[in-house]
């Protein structure tokens, strides 16, 4: 084995009138040297052998067949055979992990260097001399048969067990793919089919007014459905149902439907334990809108008593009242200080009032 001398930095102590600091000192040491890796010389070899014979090749080829294809623009047109036997090599490269795959690209290039070496022997014959013709072709079969040995090095058979294995890995990952991309298509669509309602709406909008006639009823915008207080008990209320649905198509009332399915569902998500039961009549004052969102918090927790501030601040917003749970919890520990303060000023006057003075006599 052989050695190659280094020269390496180390860190070491220096102590001078008793003070140590760190320093920095070199040493050589001796490191074996790897044996070369022939095999990889001599793979590297052979392809940079055969990729220059092929070159010499493709040049021969491309100069008979653009003879033959009367030159000029026919040289150009005679690359075609050598460049597609080329990506034939490259797919089988590819697809070296791959048996039934790179038989494909295999049996092409295979045809594609017959028909090149057919392009080559015939422009020989054209020219009247058998032998150039017979040698010609064979230059091409020679310089492309090599790549054959070469990618039999390369290539790397499975056992049938691995390769099914390989193959469920690829399967998987290629079937997470196609998930994404149908459903990056899909969200596309639907983009797309809501912008060109939007247009036609928008042109439906436009013509009406241009001719006078009565603007037609389009579905509410999302921030409109989203935020409506009303629910199903003060629309029947307010309108007949015939009334509001006269000028709502039956897509615009799906979409309005499914929406407010959405919202009630985020509404209620954290109370499933809330009983149907109104806080205060929805429609006659004064409703919880009416008071301050502290009052308001009081009502619902009279009424619901063993409700969470989650549950209070869910049920209040389907009465118009927005509040947050911290702000249930403030309101609840506010009535609490309020209330032991109350009870301390109630002891505090009993016992004043029930205490017996000692008065004393003057002598």
């Amino acid at each position: 084995m052989k050695f190659r001398t280094e020269r390496q930095s180390y860190t070491a102590e220096h102590t001078i009138d008793g003070v140590t600091v760190p320093i920095t000192k070199r040493r050589d040491i001796r490191v074996p040297i790897l044996p070369r890796n022939w095999n990889g010389i001599a793979v590297r070899a052979a392809v940079g052998l055969v990729l220059t014979l092929t070159m010499i090749s493709v040049v021969w080829s491309t100069a008979s067949i653009g003879s033959l294809l009367g030159g000029g623009i026919g040289f150009g047109a005679a690359v075609v055979f050598d460049f597609a036997w080329a990506v034939c090599l490259l797919l089988e490269y590819l697809a070296r992990f791959d048996q039934e795959k790179r038989a494909f690209p295999i049996r092409l290039g295979w045809a594609l260097l017959v028909a090149t070496m057919g392009a080559i022997f015939w422009h020989g014959w054209v020219s009247g001399s058998i032998p150039m013709a017979v040698a010609g072709a064979s230059v091409s079969a020679v310089a492309k048969v090599l790549w054959l040995g070469i990618m039999k090095y390369v290539n790397r058979d499975l056992s049938p067990e691995d390769a099914q294995w390989v193959a469920a890995q690829i399967s998987a990952a290629n079937a997470t793919a196609a998930v994404a991309d149908a459903r990056r298509n899909a969200a596309r669509i639907e983009q797309r089919a809501a912008l060109e309602l939007l247009a036609m709406e928008r042109e439906q909008a436009t013509i009406a007014e241009a001719f006078g006639l009565p603007a037609r009823e389009t579905a509410p915008a999302l921030e409109t459905v989203a935020d409506a207080p009303e629910d199903a008990e003060s629309i029947s209320a307010s309108a007949p149902v015939a009334e509001l649905l006269a000028g709502i198509t039956p897509e615009q009332l799906a979409a309005a439907l499914a929406l407010l399915g959405q919202t009630q569902a985020t509404a209620v998500a954290d109370a499933p334990d809330i009983e149907e039961e109104e806080l205060l009549p929805a429609l006659q004052p004064p409703t919880l809108s009416h008071l301050s969102k502290a009052d308001a918090i009081r009502v619902a927790i009279d009424r619901r008593p063993d409700s969470t501030p989650v549950q209070i601040a869910n049920l209040l917003s389907g009465y118009d009242v927005n509040v947050s749970a911290d702000y249930v919890r403030q309101v609840q520990s506010r009535d609490r200080d309020a209330a032991l303060a109350a009870a301390v000023d109630t002891d505090t006057e009993r016992e004043h009032a029930g205490a017996v003075v000692q008065i004393r006599k003057a002598k």
